[in-house]
């Protein structure tokens, strides 16, 4: 699948949304005790979705972002669309009315679809009836209005439609211990035609492949996309996994990329074959490990250093594949390094100016591990 018929997601698109799911926390708190309900939630994401985002801890990350030195550059997105609407009040309204509700977090999923707008946006919340019920009082006392749902049925299922404005609603579809949200109604119907023709991301057998249990309070990405725009063309139907982590000055994401077994080995050798772009202090692409290995050692052993030199000596001189750029640089001329970065963020390279961009591929049982490392520059 070529990269453009794909959502604009990849590594930074990764961290973006992962700023979007954080306004979320609120919301999961609606959640009812009873969480050994265990239902597979991905039977119900559709199976084009162009990636999910999937924690159990939304509160946990929430807290820990807000501590960033970077979270101030990093909190546009996640003010607007569907959170700023509904969530962003949630919290405080539910730690007074929780009635019986569980105050942890619980588990959140999230999917992403055509046209990759603020309004393509799915979330799906393990809560039964209660939950539901404290989630529709919470959006009453949000918007001041005492509104009632508009009910269409949809192959035999019901859909309430909530009205917000006069030109947003909020349709909601619920089911024994799930209750899935959506700006789009056509999108709540992509959902029941996944569960009715056996068309749900768990029938995606290279999901299935990439996807895997984790332990207690993660945070992870799944892509439809190489992990880098160049491997896409060979990457075929390719998923991408990014878990999320934090640290104060900055956050890196870990994973691997897996295809259709048939394409995978045209992936790799199409990583040898980059050529290498070696441009000052703004963007540098070597692939190759022995190249590679030279390329580190040389600039580690360098008598002075910028942050971008250190950038670049703290990576494995054992990867396949590296590339570090510069953010500040990128958003003066984005068409330059098209090829290199996702196209979301060339799209919105200011908003990533404060960080220097690391990294690096290493081909690991016939996959190919990431590590990208965002370092803040301020």
């Amino acid at each position: 699948m070529q990269i453009r018929s794909v959502i604009k997601l990849g590594v930074v698109l990764s961290v973006v949304l992962f700023c979007i799911g954080i306004a979320f926390y609120g919301f999961a708190r609606l959640s009812m005790a009873d969480k050994e309900n265990q239902m597979d939630v991905f039977e119900f994401v559709p199976q084009d979705c162009a990636g999910v985002l999937e924690t159990d801890n939304i509160d946990k990350f929430m807290h820990a972002f807000s501590q960033m030195a970077y979270s101030s550059q990093l909190d546009t997105l996640h003010r607007s669309g569907l959170i700023n609407d509904i969530l962003s009040d949630l919290n405080e309204f539910s730690s007074i009315s929780a009635h019986g509700l569980s105050y942890q977090m619980h588990y959140v999923v999230i999917s992403f679809h055509q046209p990759h707008t603020s309004m393509d946006v799915v979330a799906y919340f393990r809560m039964g009836k209660e939950g539901k019920r404290q989630l529709i009082e919470a959006i009453q006392s949000r918007f001041g209005v005492d509104f009632t749902p508009k009910k269409e049925f949809y192959r035999g299922k019901k859909i309430e439609i909530y009205p917000l404005t006069p030109k947003k609603y909020l349709s909601v579809y619920t089911t024994e211990g799930l209750v899935v949200v959506s700006y789009q109604k056509k999108l709540i119907e992509q959902v029941i035609d996944a569960v009715k023709d056996n068309k749900s991301l768990r029938e995606d057998t290279v999901f299935a492949s990439i996807h895997h249990p984790q332990a207690t309070d993660f945070i992870t990405i799944y892509g439809r996309t190489a992990s880098v725009p160049l491997l896409g063309k060979e990457a075929c139907h390719s998923w991408s996994e990014y878990d999320i982590h934090l640290n104060s000055e900055v956050f890196y994401l870990s994973g691997q990329m897996y295809g259709a077994e048939d394409c995978q080995q045209r992936t790799i050798e199409g990583l040898q074959a980059i050529p290498m772009v070696s441009e000052s202090d703004s963007l540098l692409v070597v692939s190759g490990r022995e190249r590679v290995d030279s390329c580190v050692a040389a600039i580690a052993a360098s008598p002075s250093h910028s942050l971008f030199d250190e950038c670049v000596s703290n990576l494995s001189r054992d990867a396949s594949y590296i590339m570090v750029a510069d953010m500040e640089k990128v958003m003066e001329s984005p068409e330059k390094y098209s090829s290199y970065l996702p196209p979301f963020m060339i799209r919105h390279a200011d908003l990533f100016r404060p960080f220097i961009l690391s990294l690096q591929l290493t081909k690991v049982d016939n996959r190919l591990s990431h590590i990208f490392v965002f370092t803040y520059k301020e």
